[in-house]
């Protein structure tokens, strides 16, 4: 048998060693769904078929593979945001393209909101990480973006923590998938009406906003 052809199935333990983007996102959305404490090192091993000092070689602890993990999801997302934002676009322009592409994000990785509405239920090392890595720089850029179209009045002052929320909630749906289907059907989750969606939330926010 030739020795290069890959052998289908699990990969035998050490032998080939799941890739560093497989391991964080499993970690990810294993501590997404049962938090931190919820999470053993053993049982994500098992999950990915790999040897029990596998990830501890490469991250040494759990809270270091918390961390990397969080740094892989969130870091997606930050370059995500900047990359859509046009800063020679209009004020309003840059602030509805914010919207759309954090719902559009969330839709694709509705961990991360699980991840947030864990962590962000009470104080901790592992919220001020996320906060002060992550969500208070992206809050801060567009936020100076919503007081600017304040000034100008083009659109209401409404409190930052509200528009904070309005937006962040409009991933809500996917993060709260089994709820979503439980209440109305799947077919707004299925993935072809993902863009629509994130349309339709940025209209919303921004037709709530107007003076």
């Amino acid at each position: 048998m030739d020795q290069n052809v890959r052998r289908r199935g699990r990969p035998a333990k050490d032998t080939d060693p799941a890739p560093a983007e497989e391991v964080l996102q499993a970690a990810l959305q294993a501590f997404a769904t049962h938090g931190f404490n919820g999470v053993s090192l053993r049982t994500l091993t098992s999950e990915l078929g790999v040897s029990h000092n596998l990830l501890h070689q490469r991250f040494g602890s759990k809270q270091a593979l918390w961390q990397a993990a969080a740094d892989w999801g969130f870091g997606l997302l930050v370059s995500e945001l900047l990359s859509a934002d046009d800063e020679s676009a209009p004020p309003k322009a840059r602030l509805r393209t914010f919207v759309r592409a954090f719902v559009r994000f969330s839709a694709h990785h509705p961990e991360l909101l699980r991840l947030m509405n864990i962590e962000g239920a009470q104080p901790g090392e592992r919220l001020d990480y996320i906060t002060d890595t992550y969500t208070a720089p992206v809050v801060a850029r567009f936020l100076a973006v919503r007081d600017d179209l304040v000034l100008r009045g083009e659109i209401r002052p409404v409190p930052p923590e509200v528009i904070f929320y309005m937006i962040t909630s409009g991933g809500a749906m996917y993060a709260g998938r089994a709820q979503t289907e439980r209440l109305f059907t799947p077919a707004p989750l299925a993935p072809e009406a993902i863009d629509a969606y994130a349309d339709t939330v940025a209209d919303f926010v921004m037709n709530a906003l107007r003076p």
